[in-house]
This record gives C-alpha cells, structure tokens and sequence, in this order.
C-alpha cells in the first residue's frame, strides 16, 4: 500500500514516475536508469529481505558507472538508517509524505 500511496503523492507533487514493478531485479534497475535518465531512484519493500534486493541494486548501478548520476531512496517498513547506510541510499523514510518533500529538496 504504501508504494501505491507514495507514487500518487510523487505524481501529485509533479514528477514522473516509472513504476518498474515488485521483485525487480538490479540489472532492470540499471538499464531503466540509462533509459530515462532520472534524477531520484525510489525504492521500497515491505519484507526485511527487499533490503538485500535494494543493496544489490545500488550495487549493480555502481559497478555499470550510473550510481554517481541518481539520488536513490528507499522505503518501506523494514528502512532504517542503518538500513540506509549498509545499502549505500542517499535517503531514508517510511513516511510516504516525507518522501516527497526529500525528492522535492533534490530537484530545488
């Protein structure tokens, strides 16, 4: 429920958004990346296992040289700062409203 109710906020506020989806791998993450381009990757989970997922991600954006051109975020119930940390995001919240006001500091 909250990524529904975070990305209609995000819409609301006047970004894009491209919902890539639930159990998306990393290399999906990348190329959607080099795609479109974006300023801010979104990411949530509600398991403590997306936690792995998510730090795979960045990984992976890392390692195909596109980590340094997005600010990711991510959220959800399991998010903590360690969370945070120990996935190598810019941002944490499980606050959906929070959410965008962070993407809205970003892009000022």
């Amino acid at each position: 429920m909250w990524v529904i109710y975070f990305r209609s906020m995000a819409e609301a506020a006047g970004f894009a958004v491209h919902d890539l989806g639930i159990d998306v791998p990393a290399q999906t993450f990348t190329d959607k990346l080099k795609e479109v381009k974006p300023d801010i990757l979104g990411m949530s989970g509600v398991l403590t296992l997306a936690l792995d997922s998510m730090k795979e991600t960045v990984e992976t954006l890392t390692q195909a040289g596109v980590r340094g051109s997005v600010k990711v975020i991510i959220g959800g119930n399991p998010v903590t700062r360690e969370a945070s940390l120990m996935i190598g995001a810019d941002a944490f919240t499980t606050n959906a409203a929070e959410g965008v006001k962070i993407y809205q500091g970003w892009v000022k």
